[in-house]
């Protein structure tokens, strides 16, 4: 760990570490070689040559030889922290520890296994063999539950029994006015804000009456209680669906390979109104890179580079009508309040950043889509930035200052390359097919080229991978959802990994 806050590995730690020793297909055994801190090494040999002279030597030389040898005794430092060989010898003699099966449950491998068969019990059957105590196998068949609402009422599945009626998650998934509106001499609701947002919080706030008295109290708790008995949900009768009948959409979640399947679908929705640079963007988002590197490769402000229309015409209004940003987070400040914050004192708030379309699509779609935890986006701009520079890799990385960097930037070009391979078998509704084809193969196309000049090699190797999605839909579009779906080379390849 750090120096400051160095502690002795756990024996399950070292054992994986020890378990590397040996290479499986050449050696029947491998070594492990542990050493020692530096100053218990040098501490050690200054007690050899010290213990060689007698204590009850009568030799002047000797006697002086010692004492000068007392003087030079090295010494641990304070601070430092030290092991010793009797924690070594209890973590190679420990018992090897109870594996935990700790990543969660896959999308895009629940999504095919429906597509094999509706039938939930198999899952669940899975899902009970993998490796955890029964706190948490009972906690990822509560998982599998929630999924499995979630992939309904995206419209993915369709669950029988059917679920309980709850409320739409999101405001843009919810029926049209219309359908609401009263009938003839009825007066219209008040409309409720959206769940999660700050109009919903203000308003329970402004409502909510807190009981003063124990009787209030007592009444209160008799409501949840009986509305809990109500609702269906009480406590020792979840709901349990027996089976998820897959509808069309579910085939695109198949699709995916390089990015959560839910994002990937909800980004081709939504990026058929962006222009390159907002596609470039969000594509490069979902690319994890390093927080090391993720800093120097900052989008750049938005007046550098101004919003296009996709945040401009649709993300931005979304935002302020779910009350999810502010209008200072979307468009920043004026000109004349940012003149005038200037002239204002030096310890006033600062304004508040004003939002990526990366970010303003990853809030989108938290609202949209609430429990999906496995996803992690980071706002990026290299692709971008590298097709600024005409596709120079090495102009690129000089002027940037990426020289360490390099190897980690050019295998995220090779992945993106990777990534619009997959995007190019899906469609945006208001696109065409053919259209939003060529643009992206414009985009690979100009990534290939100035890869090729950096290692041909490991490029033509992503080409022959990308070209391996695609095959199978050559001339026309590769996922014609009213028709049956045939899933894509290889497709069952590593999927329990």
């Amino acid at each position: 760990g750090p120096p400051d806050k160095k502690k002795v590995i756990e024996p399950s730690s070292a054992h994986q570490i020890f378990g590397r020793a040996g290479r499986p297909q050449y050696d029947t055994q491998g070594y492990v070689f542990v050493l020692a801190h530096e100053d218990d090494v040098k501490l050690d040999r200054w007690r050899q040559k010290y213990d060689q002279i007698p204590e009850d030597t009568k030799d002047p030389k000797l006697r002086q030889a010692k004492k000068n040898l007392k003087k030079k005794m090295p010494r641990r430092r304070e601070g430092e922290t030290y092991w010793t060989e009797a924690q070594f010898q209890k973590l190679r003699d420990a018992p090897p520890a109870r594996l935990m099966s700790r990543g969660p449950l896959p999308w895009r491998w629940l999504a095919y296994m429906l597509k094999l068969s509706p039938d939930v019990a198999p899952i669940r059957e899975l899902v009970s063999k993998r490796l955890a105590d029964d706190k948490r196998l009972e906690q990822q068949q509560k998982t599998l539950e929630r999924m499995l609402l979630l992939l309904y009422r995206a419209g993915y599945v369709e669950l029988t029994p059917a679920p309980p009626k709850q409320p739409a998650a999101s405001a843009r998934q919810s029926d049209d006015a219309e359908k609401s509106a009263p009938a003839p001499g009825e007066e219209k609701p008040a409309e409720k804000p959206s769940p999660g947002t700050f109009g919903s919080l203000l308003q329970e706030a402004i409502i909510e009456e807190k009981p003063s008295s124990s009787a209030a109290k007592k009444t209160a708790k008799k409501k949840e209680e009986s509305k809990s008995d109500d609702s269906g949900e009480a406590e020792g009768a979840p709901y349990q669906p027996e089976l998820a009948h897959p509808t069309p959409a579910l085939d695109k979640l198949l699709v995916f390979r390089s990015v959560n399947p839910l994002y990937g679908v909800f980004l081709v929705n939504e990026l058929g109104a962006a222009d390159e640079a907002e596609r470039l963007q969000a594509w490069e988002s979902v690319l994890e890179l390093p927080g090391s590197i993720a800093w120097q490769l900052r989008v750049p402000p938005h007046d550098e580079l101004p919003p296009g229309p996709l945040a401009t015409l649709r993300l931005d209004g979304e935002l302020l009508r779910l009350g999810l940003a502010t209008q200072e987070e979307l468009a920043g400040p004026s000109k004349e309040e940012e003149d005038d914050r200037r002239n204002r004192s030096f310890y006033e708030e600062r304004p508040p950043r004003v939002l990526t379309v990366a970010e303003k699509l990853r809030m989108l779609f938290d609202f949209e889509f609430p429990g999906v935890h496995d996803l992690r986006t980071t706002a990026v701009w290299s692709a971008g930035e590298f097709l600024q520079f005409g596709g120079d890799f090495n102009k690129y990385i000089t002027s940037k200052g990426l020289q360490k960097q390099e190897g980690m930037i050019f295998r995220h070009l090779l992945r993106l390359i990777l990534l619009l391979a997959e995007f190019q078998q899906l469609c945006p509704p208001e696109t065409d097919y053919e259209v939003w084809r060529s643009e992206l193969q414009t985009v690979a196309d100009a990534l290939t080229e100035g890869c090729r000049t950096v290692d041909p090699t490991s490029t033509d190797k992503a080409l022959e991978q990308a070209k391996h999605i695609a095959e199978a839909d050559e001339g026309e579009p590769p996922h014609d959802f009213t028709k049956p779906e045939v899933p894509p080379p290889n497709f069952g390849e590593g999927i329990l990994d």
